[in-house]
């Protein structure tokens, strides 16, 4: 099968996922060649490494991993520090990918991105996003910023080739970009847990800011954000979950528990007992989501039975009702508060909460901003 005949079977399988929001994007997803934006090497989770998918050896595995319909791609791994010329390589993060369609078109409806709108991308990868909003809003509307200089450079070349000419800045992204403002959409392609205010700024009033966002506790959310007419905060519901890759300058760190547990903190912790049953962790993402804005800077991590909950200077371990803590706080009775809080406002979803930015202050938010429960979010 070629390349474009992939591309249509991609269409169809998106068609019955209802993966295109609008007729527009299945008629954009058709016409940019999305394998245009794709390099010879890519990256594959195979035994316990990312390494590398060659299109010059291995052609037909290459081709489906672009056309998959619902799954990312890995583009680069270790920031570049792995080269994918080689066969043994082996890589441990990814660092910058092409996102999956479904993702892709779910973040232009949000954004409702129109004919002839301003748009500031953050995160231009490969540049096909880039592409895709060229289509849509014209290409002399467009600028999309990439914090790896690299990348940037390959991505205009790409885009060129293709037949697209936005502007693309090599720069630190949460900054944006001030010489394009101001812009009537800001998207960004990566997570993170706090929204620059730059983006805020160089937002017209009434403008829209879109971005993936996580907690420590739930990797999957989307923020989107209005801003306000007096441009000085941007306010919105939270909308279809996603995953992205994190954003350079706020990577989710990682689990801390190795910082923190030793034997003699096992030999120090206080036990208590308990009949909370924590398989809502696992079942329920929108009681996990919830868990997520109250507890920011808890990771949990499932261990067979057991769970963990630790931070940078506490850990709970959890298992057949017997609970250990060690450390000043009391995670476990933390995550039980939060819990019964959800279960007590009727087990709201993932849209029935927001988040509100300012200039100094970011503050998640059940069902209203201005009256429901709020927790402010630390710097």
């Amino acid at each position: 099968m070629t390349l474009d005949e992939l591309r249509v079977q991609a269409a169809e399988t998106l068609d019955g996922l209802d993966g295109f929001p609008e007729p527009w994007m299945r008629e954009i997803f058709l016409k940019v060649p999305r394998h245009a934006f794709v390099p010879d090497a890519v990256w594959a989770w195979r035994e316990d490494a990312y390494r590398p998918v060659r299109a010059s050896d291995e052609p037909d595995t290459w081709a489906a991993l672009v056309y998959d319909s619902q799954h990312p791609l890995v583009t680069q791994v270790d920031d570049g520090q792995v080269d994918g010329g080689d066969a043994d390589a082996r890589g441990a993060l990814p660092t910058s990918s092409i996102s999956a369609p479904n993702a892709v078109f779910a973040m232009l409806a949000a954004a409702d991105v129109r004919p002839g709108l301003k748009v500031l991308e953050i995160g231009t990868g490969t540049g096909y996003n880039a592409a895709l909003l060229c289509e849509r809003a014209g290409e002399a509307n467009v600028v999309s910023v990439e914090v790896d200089a690299g990348l940037a450079e390959v991505a205009v070349r790409r885009l060129a080739v293709a037949g697209y000419l936005p502007r693309v800045v090599a720069g630190d992204g949460e900054r944006g970009w001030a010489g394009g403002a101001p812009y009537d959409r800001v998207l960004c392609t990566a997570s993170l847990h706090r929204v620059p205010f730059a983006w805020v700024e160089q937002t017209r009033p009434g403008g829209l800011v879109v971005t993936p966002w996580k907690t420590t506790l739930q990797p999957h959310g989307m923020a989107c954000l209005r801003v306000s007419e007096d441009g000085g905060s941007a306010s919105g519901h939270f909308g279809r979950p996603m995953s992205f890759m994190d954003l350079r300058g706020q990577r989710r760190p990682e689990f801390p528990l190795k910082d923190v547990y030793t034997a003699e903190s096992w030999e120090e912790s206080r036990d208590s007992r308990t009949d909370l049953d924590l398989s809502f962790l696992n079942d329920d993402f929108h009681a996990r989501f919830a868990l997520g804005l109250q507890l920011p800077g808890v990771h949990a991590d499932r261990d067979g039975r057991a769970w963990w909950f630790t931070t940078v200077d506490s850990w709970a371990y959890v298992c057949g009702g017997s609970v250990q803590q060690w450390g000043p706080r009391d995670l476990f009775a933390e995550v039980a508060d939060a819990y019964r809080w959800w279960r007590a406002a009727g087990e709201p979803e993932l849209y029935e909460f927001g988040l509100t930015v300012t200039s100094d202050r970011q503050v998640v938010w059940h069902a209203d901003p201005d009256r429901g429960h709020q927790w402010e979010l630390p710097v």
